[in-house]
This record gives structure tokens, sequence and C-alpha cells, in this order.
């Protein structure tokens, strides 16, 4: 049952965006399995936590986040913030008190191998949706002006020039890019092409951007040097679709990306000219308006508004875990590729951050707490009992100890 609604969980998350498309009674989706997988990490917190591998960390991670977070309603409510929107901000990374749920199901290495698994399907299926969204509508199947007025009433799709649109959720694209690339099986490489072309065509560069540098990466740490060079002239192109054709064929892009950029640069701006040094520890609290907005693009940047150089080391501290423990996996162990495309892809969540923010709302955060746990149950596994994800020679088991 526990793993039933992990799995429903992450699909959900997956392929759910911001979690709005779903409703259920008062609520959403998202939200009635959120609050069930907090039922069930707090009772095995309560009841197991010696059984429970990895639950102890999770509450060190809840612990953490309820300390900054709270130090920054107060110094808020100090100055008189507004406790709605410090509501919303918070509402946004509730999802760190799933960390004991994920934790628990996580010490499992078969669900850390569905989760990679669910990624590919679910990275494939968004991009066969879209590459068929588009061509229907290009092909009049599907009424533009009923498609745009359906899709735009969610919050969760905005739309480009030429039928083209945006998707919160798109981030799994990039992440299935990676899982496909890191773990090859069989049509792989025809996937990875549907895959990357949908990519492209959300003509979103932080995307292109975050997923081209974790595909290097990952390309690097497999020591697949063969492949670097396609994957260089397969950017290239993309990069010159998005950078060049496009923008050369419709104005209004351009347009759009100057407005976009300059937004950027207002917003730090803003906090070089307004942040002070008593607020250098804990910030200016929470609710504290960036441009009379609640939230901007880069995340550190707002970290650092809100909660200082504090808020800035906690939301650092998913990478360095995640760091950590890939680190204690050996390249010729057979878990090596599954670790790569867990610490590869936090990497492109936390590169997408610096100009979408991911990291602090439900997509990308859930992601990179599965990454943490599963690379955390790779790193303690007897090699002997992990599945080969590709031929590499084998080494002698290493002596591991058991950590957090």
């Amino acid at each position: 049952m526990i793993e039933t609604l992990f799995t429903i969980t992450l699909l959900e998350l997956f392929i759910g965006g911001g979690g709005r498309l779903l409703e259920v009674g008062p609520g959403t989706l998202r939200m009635f399995l959120f609050a069930s997988c907090l039922c069930v990490g707090l009772v095995v917190a309560i009841h197991r936590s010696r059984e429970a591998n990895g639950v102890i960390l999770a509450i060190v991670l809840i612990t953490a986040y309820l300390f900054v977070h709270i130090t920054g309603i107060l110094i808020g409510i100090s100055k008189g913030n507004s406790l709605n929107v410090m509501l919303v901000e918070i509402q946004l990374s509730l999802y760190w008190l799933a960390a004991p749920f994920l934790a628990l199901v996580l010490r499992s290495r078969k669900m850390v191998l569905r989760t990679s698994l669910l990624i590919r399907i679910t990275g494939v299926l968004l991009a066969i949706f879209y590459i068929g969204a588009i061509s229907a509508l290009a092909i009049g199947m599907i009424d533009y002006t009923t498609f745009y007025d359906t899709l735009s009433a969610t919050e969760e799709f905005s739309f480009r020039s030429g039928g083209l649109f945006f998707y919160k959720g798109f981030l799994y694209l990039g992440i299935a890019v990676v899982f496909l690339l890191a773990i090859p099986k069989k049509f792989s490489g025809v996937l990875v092409i549907i895959v990357v072309i949908a990519l492209a065509m959300t003509l979103t560069r932080g995307f292109v951007v975050s997923t081209s540098l974790a595909v290097l990466l990952l390309l690097i740490l497999q020591r697949r040097s063969h492949q670097l060079a396609l994957a260089f002239a397969a950017m290239t192109c993309i990069a010159f679709f998005i950078w060049g054709y496009m923008p050369s064929q419709d104005e209004s892009i351009v347009v759009s990306r100057d407005i976009s950029n300059n937004q950027r640069l207002d917003d730090f701006s803003f906090i070089v000219e307004n942040f002070k040094i008593s607020s250098l520890i804990f910030g200016e609290g929470m609710g504290t308006l960036i441009n009379e907005r609640i939230n901007i693009e880069n995340t550190f940047l707002w970290a650092f508004w809100r909660l200082g150089i504090v808020g800035v080391l906690f939301w650092s501290l998913p990478l360095v875990l995640s760091l950590k423990y890939f680190l204690r996996i050996h390249r010729h162990n057979p878990q090596f590729s599954l670790a790569c495309a867990y610490f590869c892809s936090t990497i492109l969540v936390y590169l997408q951050t610096m100009s979408n923010p991911y990291l602090n709302n439900s997509i990308g955060l859930s992601f990179v707490l599965v990454a943490i746990f599963s690379l955390r149950t790779l790193a303690n596994a007897d090699l002997e009992l992990i599945p080969k994800t590709e031929p590499l020679p084998l080494a002698a088991p290493a002596k591991t100890s058991r950590v957090l």
C-alpha cells in the first residue's frame, strides 16, 4: 500500500506541474496525496524510526527547514508584513515535510529503480503530448482558441508565439533526457531525440541551458568522451533554433525575452540597493516583497533576500548531501550509472532554479528530496543486490559505513 501511494504521488508530481490540474473536493489531488504522505511518514517516524533508514536524516532536514523559515516568519511579523503573503511563500516549500515518507520508501533499491523508470516514462509521455498537441494545432485538428482558453484557465500554462506553449511540468523533460542517457536501454536513442525535440520547442532558454550542462556533466562522469562531440552538435543546433531561427521569425520572442531579462536585472538591482547589513544573517524576513513581487525567478536571490546567508546555506544543503552520497559510489560499481542520473538531474534543478523558481516549490523540491534518499540508498547498498544498468566492470565491494 505504501509503495502504491508513493508511485501515484510521483506520477502526479512528474506530470502534474504545479499541482493545480486535478481538483479533489475543496483542494487538489496533490494536496490529498501530500497529506497522505505526511500521515504515513509521521506514523513511521514515531513507531518505526529505528527500522526506517534515513528517517532520522529526514527529521533533521525538517527541523532545519522549520528553524530557518519560522525565523524568517518572526522577522516578517516584526516588520508588519502581510500574513497572507508569508503563508503563500511557506505553502510553496511545504513539501519538505514529506521527507520522512520519501526516506521510508526509498530505503528500498527496488523503489529507487522504479522511480528512475517512472521519470523516463513520464518524460517521454510529456514530450509526446506536447509534440502531438502542437502538430494537431498546426493542421487544424484542435481549435486554437478553445485550446488556449482551456489551458490558460489553469495557471499551469503560458503560450508562446506560433501556437507553442510552456507547461510548468516540462522540467521533467530535461530530467528525462538525463535519465535516458545515463541508463541506456533499447530505443533509448530514439526516445532521447523525441524528448529533446519537445524540449527545444518549449523555447525556454533555462531548460535548454540547464539540461545541456547536466548532460555534459553526465557524459564526463561516465567517461563517454566519444559522445561529447555528438552532444555538442545537438546543443549547437538547439541553440541556433532557440536563439537564432525562432527570434528571426517572430519579433515578439525578442520583445518577451528583453522584458524577462530586464525584470531579472531589476530584481537584482533592487536587492543590492535595499539589502541591509543587519539582515545579512537571517535576511529581511518572509513576506518582504521584492519589487512589489512575492517571488522572483532566481531562488537563491529570493532566499538571500528573505532568509539571509542562513537561508542560502539551507537551500544549498540538498545539493551538498547529493554530492556527499554520490562521491561514495565508485565508478566501477554497477549502480554508478543510476547514481549519475540522480546526481546530474539534481544539478539540472539547481541550474534551472537560477532562472525559474523550481527548487522552492513542489515541482523541483520533490525531485531533489527523492534524489537525496535515492543516492543515500545506492551509496549504502550491497553491490551484489543491485542490478546492472550498463555493462561496466565490477570492482570488489568496498566496505561502507551506514550514514544518516
